[in-house]
């Protein structure tokens, strides 16, 4: 399943300037998502986000110990 990429954009594109601790969490999962789902692991079209990245994002706290350097060149 994926998310046109112009979602993305339009919903986290500027963060509130009075954003709360949990706001930013939030936009910064969304960039790395965005991420991920584009420049690491991108489709044909380059115009949609994989949600099979969600996951990931909910436990961010880990997302250090996977090996993204095997990952990226398989």
């Amino acid at each position: 399943m994926t998310i046109y990429l112009t979602w993305f954009h339009e919903r986290f594109r500027v963060l509130p300037a009075d954003a709360s601790e949990d706001t930013v969490h939030i936009y910064a999962r969304s960039y790395i998502m965005m991420l991920l789902s584009t420049q690491l692991f991108g489709d044909k079209n380059g115009n949609r986000v994989r949600l099979q990245w969600l996951p990931y994002m909910a436990k961010l706290d880990e997302l250090e110990n996977y090996s993204w350097g095997s990952t990226a060149l398989a």
